[in-house]
């Protein structure tokens, strides 16, 4: 049994909710392989990524933490 076919099978195994955790892993793995043509689709092949950044963009600045808060030596 090739590996390809043991990760199918395995992955059939899997309960829905481990499921978001193997597709993010994927896409990584493909974005170090190269095999998106730029950032964001690499972005977008993560699940919820693309609603987390319009609701990012949507936030009003006032809402949001301070970047000094986040990196404090910037």
């Amino acid at each position: 049994m090739s590996n390809r076919d043991y990760a199918k099978i395995q992955i059939d195994t899997l309960p829905e909710s481990a499921l978001e955790k193997v597709i993010e892993f994927i896409s990584f793995q493909r974005y170090s392989l190269g095999l998106f043509d730029d950032d964001d689709d690499y972005l977008a092949s993560i699940p919820g990524m693309t609603e987390s950044i319009k609701e990012g963009l949507a936030t009003p600045l006032s809402e949001c933490v301070p970047l000094s808060k986040v990196w404090s030596d910037v």
